[in-house]
């Protein structure tokens, strides 16, 4: 693939595909509204991956060897003799970021709906989300991957605001979420292959997507702060870890790292002629990679 000046663009396989991990899939290709371009095997969002087997594992560092783990799910939802998982060896740093409630998923099924409610976690998760922003922030942090458990509703928003903070559009921070689908389909396939779920049994709503419930969180997002950067800028300055004589320097520090993970992500993607010497010096920096 080619830009209309020339420069080659590499292409990738969006999802992989594992016997017992699904919804494990690479946010790389998207065009940001500055003329970038995400990275590929930078940031990868997945469910909980403890199944996967040693092989699988192997196969799939070989392509994005890992520096960084991070963990949405609620201290209920990790205790599995399987984990962390072969994905998290000592050379990968694993930040468990829990939250959520683990009971959800079978309320939804008594009660045969599913509400996310993501635009409620803006508030009441922005501990985690600020301090997943920090860790990315670092360029030694990736490649990265964070996850829950399906990884469609805690790593759906998560994935929303880095898009979001990349300047990727809302319209795609949508589709992007709405990939989850693929997933649900193929881990509910399974569970019916293996007996786990009966051939006419219905499917847990929270198996679902519900793209109404992102354009409330981005909705609310852009209202209350415009960007994922001013969230992430405000919820900096009000982290109780910070005396307030110093809460303003802290957050000046986390709008710096914002703009490094913006680094970190994206790649150049010309459009311009005059922009080809800004991708000389970001290829120099290993922000970019131009062939």
């Amino acid at each position: 693939m080619f830009t209309e000046w020339g420069i080659r663009m590499p292409e990738y396989d969006r999802h992989f595909e594992f016997e017992q991990v699904f919804n494990l899939r690479d946010m790389g290709g998207y065009l940001t509204a500055d003329g970038r371009q995400v990275r590929w095997r930078r940031l990868i969002r997945s469910s909980e991956h403890h199944r996967m087997t040693e092989a699988e594992a192997a196969a799939f560092v070989s392509e994005v060897p890992l520096a960084t783990v991070i963990d949405f799910r609620a201290d209920g939802e990790t205790e599995h003799r399987l984990e962390p998982g072969p994905l998290v060896t000592d050379g990968v740093t694993r930040l468990h970021l829990g939250m959520g409630d683990p009971k959800a998923k079978y309320r939804a099924r008594e009660e045969g709906e599913w509400t996310p409610g993501f635009a409620s976690t803006l508030d009441s998760g922005a501990a985690q989300w600020t301090a997943a922003i920090r860790a990315l922030a670092e360029e030694d942090a990736y490649p990265a991957l964070f996850h829950c458990v399906t990884g469609k509703d805690r790593t759906g928003v998560m994935g929303a605001l880095i898009l979001n903070l990349l300047g990727v559009d809302d319209q795609t921070i949508i589709e992007d979420y709405g990939l989850s689908q693929r997933g649900m389909d193929t881990m509910f396939e399974s569970l019916q292959a293996r007996g786990i779920v009966g051939a006419d049994e219905e499917r847990n709503p929270a198996m679902g997507v519900v793209p109404a419930a992102m354009r409330e969180m981005l909705d609310v997002l852009g209202e209350k702060y415009g960007t994922a950067r001013i969230f992430s800028f405000w919820y900096t300055a009000q982290l109780d870890s910070f005396p307030p004589s110093e809460a303003f320097a802290a957050s000046i520090l986390f709008f710096m790292r914002a703009i490094a993970l913006q680094m970190y992500c994206a790649r150049w993607c010309s459009r311009k002629p005059r922009q080809l010497s800004t991708v000389s010096g970001w290829r120099q920096s290993g922000v970019v990679d131009v062939d």
